[in-house]
């Protein structure tokens, strides 16, 4: 029988309260202070480290006493003062004319305006998720052979990245598990011009916005609420984290679906959910079942795995094992997911049935039927 565990039994330690708790994993500081926001009685929000640049900034609550968003004003919008020229009173002549303004540089990609460079006019399909699984299997092997060891450097390295162009810059990407599924998918997205969106907060019961009970979305954001590119890519690390693929199967609103068990669902770009809360990408799928991940960590490296015993697949109410992104769309201006009567890929029940982890007769490990179950035939 498959294990159902919370995260109280992995980290005795760390005291958890149970009570229906609503997270927005971004934080705002202010002044240097951390600021919490108020919430009824029984829950609890955190918000996770934003620095704000304008202290001005604007901010509007997902909810009353829920969540506080202080998004950071983009440079673009911190003007430099003007400054004013007087004449003294010793008879200094003042400017006929002020200066004309220095010659404006030709902005990067990265920071043009939203509807000019990333106006999400094509649409995911099957031949696209194809060409995102060709991304990532090319970012692997950069990995595997050592050409690149973080993200930024492998993205600007065009002998490694497919889809690298002249004027692409660094970003300054330090990616951990979770940032690194969200960055790949949304600079895929960028590249190509396609919808992109994110669940932004987390509600159900526990302590950890990544450890909890009944984990389901409760704010989502979306490409086309920032200026620029670049911004989108400095927001998702502070908001999305590893409980985001904590969601029971029955969860139609999160970003990703538990996935069938065969070659053509499992594929790079798929991702690996480990509910100790641990996020992996595939790479590779090899002829013999055996599959490839990359790794991201919190001071930004990234490390290229194996598939071994210590994966494990979780339960259908945890979310665990190999999960594909939901296909996106926008709808009236808004980000909408496929749900999972739309998906031919979807499957709530095979990974997580262990009574089925059956090969040529004998019962085997959850590694072992995965590598079975991909293995060229």
């Amino acid at each position: 029988m498959t294990q159902e565990f919370s995260r109280s039994t992995l980290a005795p330690s760390q005291s958890f309260w149970r009570g229906s708790a609503v997270f927005a994993t971004g934080a705002a500081f202010l002044g240097g202070a951390l600021l919490f926001t108020s919430a009824p009685a029984g829950r609890s929000v955190l918000q996770r480290g934003e620095r704000v640049m304008n202290s001005a900034a604007r901010y509007m609550p997902y909810a009353a006493g829920m969540v506080t968003n202080l998004p950071r004003a983009s440079k673009a919008s911190v003007a430099a003062p003007r400054l004013a020229v007087s004449a003294s009173s010793a008879g200094a002549a003042l400017p006929t004319a002020a200066a004309p303004p220095p010659a404006r540089r030709h902005a990067s990609v990265w920071d043009r305006p939203m509807a000019e460079v990333w106006a999400g006019r094509n649409a995911w399909t099957p031949a696209v998720e194809a060409d995102y699984s060709r991304f990532v299997t090319a970012i692997g092997e950069g990995l595997a052979t050592r050409r690149c060891h973080r993200l930024d450097d492998c993205l600007l390295n065009a002998s490694v990245n497919p889809l690298h162009a002249p004027g692409d810059v660094r970003l300054g990407l330090h990616p951990d598990c979770a940032d690194l599924a969200y960055t790949l998918r949304a600079y895929f997205a960028f590249k190509r011009d396609l919808p992109f969106g994110w669940v932004r907060a987390m509600g159900g019961d526990g302590g950890d916005p990544r450890y909890l009970m009944y984990g389901t979305p409760v704010a989502w954001s979306q490409w086309t609420r920032f200026a620029t590119p670049r911004e989108v890519f400095d927001e998702i690390p502070n908001h999305v984290h590893s409980g985001m693929f904590r969601l029971s199967v029955k969860v139609e609103e999160g970003d990703t679906y538990a996935a069938r068990i065969d070659r053509a669902a499992v594929r790079p770009g798929t991702n690996f959910y480990d509910t100790n809360g641990h996020v992996l990408v595939v790479v590779a799928v090899h002829d013999d079942g055996d599959v490839e991940f990359i790794d991201g960590h919190p001071d930004g490296s990234l490390t290229h795995k194996h598939m071994t015993r210590t994966y494990i697949a979780g339960t259908a109410r945890w979310g665990g094992g190999f999960r594909n992104w939901r296909p996106l769309r926008v709808e009236s201006g808004v980000v909408t997911r496929a749900r999972n009567a739309e998906i031919a890929d979807h499957d709530p029940r095979t990974q997580y049935n262990s009574a089925g982890y059956v090969v040529h007769g004998v019962r085997v490990r959850y590694d072992e039927w995965v590598r079975d179950r991909l293995a060229s035939r």
